[in-house]
């Protein structure tokens, strides 16, 4: 693996983390925010609370995360299969014209050969 390559991995992976946390925090955020707007909790509940905010928002988001990666995978797996289907159609394509040019090839040399005969 060259340089650029585990450059580019490395980037990739710390994008990744980064959003990782930035959806966490925005989690945290949306989690505190909703706690607070009930009244009368104690500390601990308004922490129970917030947490399970948190978790909840957390799992939504890795579960959109899947959701997202298994459609990808999907969306190439039909493009893989119609790369697949029109590459075999343009080799039949190319073999018929192939063919054709062959044939129009020996028929104008018998043609010719044949009026100088």
């Amino acid at each position: 693996m060259d340089a650029r390559h585990e450059a580019a991995l490395g980037l990739h992976q710390l994008e990744g983390y980064l959003h990782r946390e930035a959806g966490r925090r925005e989690a945290h955020r949306k989690a505190r925010d909703f706690a607070e707007a009930l009244p009368g909790l104690t500390t601990d509940q308004r922490l129970m609370i917030e947490q399970a905010y948190a978790e909840q928002q957390e799992e939504n988001a890795r579960q959109a995360t899947r959701h997202i990666a298994e459609r990808i995978e999907q969306v190439q797996a039909q493009y893989a299969a119609r790369h697949r289907r029109v590459t075999r159609e343009m080799a039949v394509a190319m073999a018929v014209v192939t063919t054709g040019l062959i044939v129009l090839c020996v028929a104008v040399i018998l043609g010719t050969a044949a009026g100088a005969a």
